[in-house]
């Protein structure tokens, strides 16, 4: 293990991931993969020095412990992070691929006689996960080299568990969380089981018979008891893994009827309802797509922030109609880290594209949300739209700036010079909203631009 060389690319790694105008100088660099080296050799790091930090997602709070950047303490822990990623060769979901596939599934369900749809969430599972636990049942015999594992021994002994903000936070959940996948399957054997896919701490089963609520309850439980506690006596940290009641639902086919029943999995919401008497295709299954509740809050909250900026004259018209836009496309640009170019994907368009094919199935509220909502921001702030939006009736879902057109047509705003948005262009998109373009670079822009039009970089 040669751990100078590791930390000395991470160093270099993380200075890249800096906005270019924070980055630090290679003087700096030096001195700074120097002191954390001097510093694990002389011991003098404290994996006890994490800061706390309350996020709040929604109108939820979400707690998190993180070290300071550049600090020995982080360092170390992503050192730690990438080596078990190395032993363990763990694939970390993708919710698009993962939706993808569930989106296949659940559009075969209408045309099954049977079936039970079951989805289940862990209750706060990252800071439910402890590391000691989960290295002296799951990785402590697969670590070969000595002075790893002793480093690892020291981190989680101070450290306790896999707190939310933590680099080495995923990679130690995933390895507990396979084995819960593992066991899992094992259980539901001779089930009727067709799919079930995990997404961190969302779980969705679907069977092609019917079994009762209680005993998928029953069996995943029996599953947690199993994986994330121990009958021995330990004198460790045991995990605090349960399911959040709340949070499960469960849809069998039979039970049916034409009031609709729901589930959420990833921000989406899955809808059946059997058609009444007088519906086309009577007494059909039929099913409606959309986003959940609480997306719709947010991305509304989102839209109204907007148009109240502009009433507050925080903002102009013109930079006004660059956010809008920018909300209501998905927006495409690469960003350079360390030896390695990163396309990235953003927006509302991009987060829910498996609606683009299904905008004839969606749920009342979405097609209400994607077709209303920037028109209702203006309404709710008491001002009539700008020029620029088109209020006709018939004209409004043609609009460049509507979220139903431009998600069904995938509408993007590519910021890839050879072959999306050239030069010149982009020079002229950042005038428009007052960005100095002088001696900048089209990555310069491309990242003033998304930040000035609230998408990020």
């Amino acid at each position: 293990m040669n751990i100078n060389q590791e930390i000395r690319r991470i160093v270099e790694y993380q200075n890249t991931r800096l906005p270019k105008h924070d980055r630090k100088s290679k003087e700096f660099l030096e001195r700074l993969i120097n002191e954390i080296i001097d510093s694990y050799k002389n011991k003098t790091y404290n994996f006890r020095k994490l800061k706390s930090f309350s996020i709040k997602q929604g109108t939820k709070k979400r707690r998190i412990k993180m070290f300071e950047r550049f600090t020995t303490e982080e360092i170390l822990c992503i050192f730690l992070k990438r080596e078990l990623d190395r032993t363990f060769h763990i694939k970390y979901p993708n919710r698009n691929a993962f939706m993808r596939s569930t989106f296949d599934i659940v559009s075969s369900l209408k045309n099954m006689n049977d079936f039970v749809i079951f989805k289940f969430d862990f209750l706060d599972f990252f800071n439910s996960i402890s590391s000691e636990f989960v290295l002296k049942k799951y990785i402590e015999d697969k670590i070969g080299d000595r002075e790893f594992l002793e480093l690892l021994n020291e981190f989680v002994s101070k450290t306790k568990y896999a707190y939310a903000g933590l680099n080495t936070s995923n990679i130690i959940c995933e390895i507990v969380a396979k084995e819960f996948d593992n066991r899992l399957w094992i259980k539901l054997a001779g089930k009727g089981v067709i799919f079930y896919k995990r997404y961190i701490d969302d779980g969705l089963i679907i069977f092609n018979r019917f079994i009762e609520e209680e005993e998928c309850k029953e069996i995943i439980n029996k599953v947690i008891e199993e994986i994330f506690y121990s009958s021995q006596s330990l004198s460790i940290k045991q995990c605090r893994t349960k399911l959040n009641e709340e949070k499960l639902n469960y849809i069998a086919r039979r039970n049916l009827d034409n009031n609709e029943k729901k589930f959420n999995f990833l921000g989406y919401e899955f809808a059946f309802y059997k058609s009444s008497s007088g519906d086309s295709g009577d007494g059909k299954l039929k099913i409606k797509y959309g986003i959940t509740t609480d997306k719709i809050k947010k991305y509304n909250k989102r839209i109204n922030s907007i148009v109240k900026a502009y009433v507050e004259k925080s903002i102009s018209e013109e930079l006004l109609r660059h956010q809008i836009k920018a909300f209501s496309h998905r927006t495409v640009y690469m960003v350079n880290h360390y030896k390695s170019v990163i396309w990235k994907s953003k927006g509302f368009i991009s987060n829910y594209c498996e609606l683009r094919d299904r905008t004839d199935n969606l749920t009342g509220e979405t097609e209400n949300f994607l077709k209303e909502s920037i028109i209702r921001s203006f309404s709710n702030n008491g001002i009539n739209p700008p020029y620029f939006i088109r209020c006709q009736n018939e004209l409004r879902d043609q609009s460049i700036y509507s979220l139903y057109n431009n998600l069904k047509n995938n509408k993007t705003l590519l910021f890839v010079e050879k072959i999306g948005i050239n030069f010149n262009t982009l020079k002229k998109m950042c005038m428009q909203v007052e960005i100095d373009t002088n001696n900048k670079t089209y990555d310069d822009l491309v990242r003033e631009y998304l930040i000035k039009v609230k998408v990020g970089h």
